[in-house]
């Protein structure tokens, strides 16, 4: 490894530390039976109804994942910092350019003194250049720095969420007759079928970090694709720079 990105390079595995602890909480979540089933019936309008509540999401899970962000973030304003010590200056103000827009003057005071070709691979990587405004709310870095920004002036909002029902013991030719309020937790069917459901339903949980009102909504598996892009598809394609 080359020795100016050692830096960088022990961030991201700070990173994958945080990331492999919250798997695990997230793991003990789950498995802690949070989805809570009530069931009440509804005369008035011949239905009865299920309703879902999943308790509360564990403190620590939006902390961790507010680590694992800032040093996934750090990592790559540290690589930039180190591009241009390199050449022999002490950067300042240096930092890693994620822009949705093109700003010019902006992405130059962010990567002054770095190496032209480092440069170029740099601005080839900002989410701008995605087709349009839905592919650029997709792309790794973009989300990266904006979970970030939320979590470093704000918070990280977390949720979650029940889903994939599954019915143990109803008829299946009924099935069609279900009826789902996935928003407020709520599953209805008639009243007169009431006695062939003698079983809860089940559902797998879901927890998603991040925030509606921004465009930004992630599960574990979309962190872990944004680590795999930092540490595999980013920091790798600048080792060439590095004696």
């Amino acid at each position: 490894m080359p020795s100016s990105l050692a830096d960088p390079y022990l961030k991201t595995v700070r990173a994958k530390e945080h990331l492999e602890d919250l798997r695990e909480r997230l793991r003990l979540f789950r498995e802690s039976q949070p989805c809570r089933i009530s069931r009440e019936d509804d005369f008035k309008n011949q239905r009865h109804i299920i309703r879902s509540e999943i308790k509360s999401i564990p403190d620590k899970l939006p902390l961790i994942v507010g680590d694992f962000l800032y040093c996934l973030r750090s990592s790559l304003d540290q690589l930039v910092w180190a591009l241009a010590f390199q050449i022999g200056m002490y950067p300042k103000k240096t930092q890693f350019p994620i822009f949705d827009h093109v700003d010019a003057g902006k992405f130059k005071g962010c990567t002054s003194g770095v190496p032209a070709q480092a440069v170029s691979i740099i601005e080839s990587l900002q989410p701008y250049h995605r087709r349009d405004a839905a592919a650029i709310k997709s792309d790794p870095l973009w989300r990266l720095n904006k979970l970030c920004n939320i979590d470093k002036h704000r918070r990280i909002p977390t949720d979650a969420v029940a889903s994939d029902y599954s019915f143990p013991d109803f008829p299946r030719q009924f099935v069609s007759l279900i009826e789902f309020d996935n928003d407020a937790g709520v599953i209805s069917i008639p009243l007169s079928l009431k006695s062939k459901m003698t079983l809860d339903p089940t559902a797998a949980v879901h927890v998603f970090f991040g925030d509606s009102y921004e465009g930004v909504r992630c599960n574990f598996t979309d962190l872990e694709s944004i680590y795999d892009f930092v540490t595999v598809g980013v920091i790798p394609r600048f080792t060439g720079f590095f004696k």
